[in-house]
């Protein structure tokens, strides 16, 4: 392709090889234990289903499994792609399978966490109430995992008032929290992930600041000893290629 190309807007991989011809550089996004981890990238080499790319700074590479998020302005919408190929000694990954995302990105806000130990919330509207354990958290917000909401009568919606009961680790306790649904997607026949926005009182919104920020760094350690192990002199090239 001549530099003065400009590829299909629908064809992801085309407009990563355009860009790789311009020297520009993409941001991989990767969410590890719900923190979002990011990385500039660069184009070595661009094929006909896959490219490869090299990272500034490869500890990232102690997450990389499945499928990553590819960011740069030139691009509609932000691209998925799957890891195919890694090496920790040449700092190089390779990707395939690249797709536009169906839904745009957004900034998080507030620092996302998952939770290190098994955690769960009773969830109270119009007098009834379920328990279920705690995918993510943040000082705003709170993803869960329902098994036969609706089979228990809970028709819960988009903007249902609720109110919360938890506790998280050490001694971060919450009683009657107010929240609010934002989003209920089915995942297999009997299960329901919940997006809830929080409306927490000044002192909540502390204690959870605390616990997350806490969370965060416990989570970063255990990325840092992930990246030693595997990093070891001991050809862990050979997991991928």
């Amino acid at each position: 392709m001549s530099s003065s190309y400009m590829p299909v807007v629908g064809d992801a991989l085309s407009a990563i090889e355009y860009l790789g011809q311009q020297n520009a550089a993409l941001e991989l996004t990767k969410s590890f234990q719900e923190i979002v981890l990011k990385q500039d990238v660069n184009i070595l080499e661009v094929n006909s289903d896959h490219a490869t790319f090299r990272a500034t700074n490869i500890e990232i590479f102690a997450a990389l499994e499945g499928d990553v998020t590819l960011h740069n302005q030139f691009f509609p919408k932000p691209v998925t792609a799957h890891l195919k190929d890694l090496s920790f000694n040449e700092g190089m990954l390779v990707l395939s399978g690249f797709e536009y995302r169906d839904v745009e990105w957004k900034e998080r806000q507030y620092e996302r966490v998952r939770p290190k130990n098994p955690s769960y919330v009773t969830l109270q509207w119009k007098r009834k109430e379920f328990r279920a354990p705690i995918e993510n958290i943040s000082a705003n917000g709170m993803g869960i995992l329902a098994y036969k909401l609706f089979e228990m009568g809970m028709k819960l919606q988009p903007g249902s008032n609720i109110h919360l009961d938890f506790q998280l680790p050490p001694n971060h306790k919450y009683t009657g929290l107010k929240g609010s649904i934002v989003y209920l997607h089915s995942i297999g026949r009997y299960s329901t992930k919940l997006g809830i926005q929080l409306f927490p009182k000044a002192s909540e919104a502390h204690s959870l600041e605390k616990y997350v920020a806490q969370r965060k760094q416990e989570i970063l350690e255990e990325l840092d000893q992930l990246f030693l192990e595997l990093s070891r002199p001991r050809g862990v090239e050979c997991l991928y290629f």
